[in-house]
């Protein structure tokens, strides 16, 4: 079987949940039997590129568009480089990733219609919850074969705004466990990546600071982690913050340079600049990052799925989430991590406090994150129950 996925998110060009995705789909695909088509933005020049059990068309028809007129063209560019790919492959299947949201609406109009002209099954791929009644209406009336959301709270959401309950499925997102795995020894070799002592126990968030042209500092609980840390700081003395920040695409160069200064301005507001450090992590690097942190902490106001939790769970970190969104179908409360609601930084700067003073609480976490990734969160197990329904639905 071959499938088609396209989406505006590039694992080459930003980091964040679906990328992520999109990475280890990529890492999966590599070590299966299948075959796959990516579409994926670039912000150089189109191009085709062959790695072993994938090709990738990276075109600028997928490129955030600075106005209405450029959108319009490159709809239409769009199209045509669609028409180009099932001319040249025998595609059973489209995935399209989160079309309602990272797209404009005629992204997904087109690829209704052309998947209706060659008789081609198309997936919707729903990463982020509808915030518009457009987006609403894009997953609702469109003929989408399979509405595949990434949590059950994103399929309730979807069931709850309208969509047709027979197409909807969860399908959770996986992490491959073979790089995402404890190792001890990265305690050492982080702190001395960051240039910190030895000694230091480190508190780490990981997470974008930009959505399209808007900072997410609060909604990403970044605001709030903060000022949890402030609260901690001066009674321990020898306690580090690090924010790992996503790279935005070069598009946003501007965007995520005012909200990286945003951020900056918030460690002086609450003077922790001197016990944080921030910096972006490449994907390959956020392994490390995760194995050698005492605490890993990420209180959303709303989340999706977070797929840093499970990342974070499989490389034996302790994870504080929110009570929002799919995080609780990650983290179960006291058993394999803590949930705090949204920014109540008082309960949240207790509760990391808690895990960093209460080692047989951080151990018990830390095994049963690790069982439920194990259990629910494999990428191999994931993506072969999402590429068996694939098969079936193209089947049909």
């Amino acid at each position: 079987m071959r499938v088609l996925y396209i989406g505006s998110n590039s694992p080459f060009e930003s980091i964040g949940g679906v990328e992520r995705y999109l990475s280890n789909l990529i890492d999966y695909t590599q070590r299966s039997t299948n075959e796959i088509i990516m579409l994926l933005p670039t912000y150089q020049e189109n191009h085709v590129k062959i790695d072993g059990r994938v090709t990738y068309y990276f075109n600028k028809s997928l490129a955030t568009a600075k106005s209405q007129s450029a959108w319009a063209r490159q709809t239409k560019e769009f199209a045509m480089v669609v028409e180009q790919i099932l001319s040249e492959h025998k595609i059973d299947a489209i995935c399209a990733e989160n079309f309602h949201l990272g797209l404009p609406a005629s992204y997904s109009i087109q690829l209704s219609v052309i998947s209706a002209i060659h008789d081609i099954p198309i997936i919707l791929r729903v990463h982020s919850f509808a915030m518009s009644e457009l987006q609403t209406e894009l997953i609702n009336q469109l003929s989408w074969k399979r509405i595949s959301c990434v949590s059950r709270s994103v399929a309730g959401d979807c069931f709850h705004k309208g969509a047709d309950i027979n197409l909807i499925s969860t399908d959770y997102l996986g992490v491959d466990t073979t790089v995402f795995m404890p190792n001890t020894a990265a305690r050492a070799t982080l702190r001395a990546k960051l240039n910190l002592p030895s000694d230091v126990q480190i508190v780490t968030t990981a997470s974008r600071i930009i959505l399209g042209n808007q900072s997410i500092l609060k909604q990403k609980g970044i605001i709030n982690t903060i000022k949890a840390f402030s609260k901690l700081s001066a009674s321990h003395p020898d306690l580090r913050l690090v924010i790992a920040v996503a790279q935005a695409p070069a598009s946003l160069a501007y965007e995520f340079e005012r909200a990286y200064k945003k951020l900056l301005g918030y460690l002086l507001l609450h003077d922790v600049d001197e016990k944080t450090v921030v910096r972006k992590f490449g994907l390959d690097e956020m392994p490390e990052l995760y194995q050698g942190s005492d605490v890993f902490v990420l209180p959303s106001e709303n989340e999706t799925f977070g797929q840093v939790y499970v990342e974070a769970m499989a490389c034996g970190a302790a994870v504080i989430g929110t009570k929002v969104g799919g995080v609780p179908e990650i983290i179960t409360d006291e058993k394999s991590g803590f949930l705090v609601q949204p920014g109540d930084s008082t309960v949240l700067s207790q509760r990391i406090e808690q895990l960093l003073l209460d080692g047989a609480t951080r151990a018990r976490f830390v095994k049963n994150g690790l069982e439920a990734v194990e259990e629910k969160f494999t990428a191999e197990k994931q993506f072969s129950v999402f590429v068996e329904s694939l098969s079936k639905i193209a089947s049909i």
